[in-house]
């Protein structure tokens, strides 16, 4: 197996991530069935004392979500934009 980081399959699975979760991110949303909050939707969770954690920005994307913290109540998203930043920046160097 080759584990170069020049390789064709890594740079095929960088654009193919990209393409998804970035340059195509309001598609992924709207297929996901992922919505923004309305200012209302906002207004009655602030009446019951709940609020939403801004997980990614409405100008965002999962690959820049443009929030101070990448790995609010998301899991291992934080982690696996580190590695997939690291794969980049290899193959940048490369």
């Amino acid at each position: 197996m080759n584990a170069n980081p020049n390789s064709e399959t890594v740079r095929e699975f960088l654009d193919a991530f990209e393409e998804v979760f970035d340059r195509d991110w309001s598609y992924t949303k709207q297929m996901l069935g992922i919505r923004v909050e309305t200012e209302d939707q906002k207004k009655a969770l602030g009446e019951l004392g709940l609020e939403t954690a801004p997980i990614i920005a409405e100008d965002g994307t999962f690959v820049r979500p443009r929030v101070a913290d990448e790995v609010e109540d998301w899991g291992n998203r934080g982690r696996l934009l580190a590695a997939y930043r690291a794969v980049k920046e290899l193959c940048r160097e490369a």
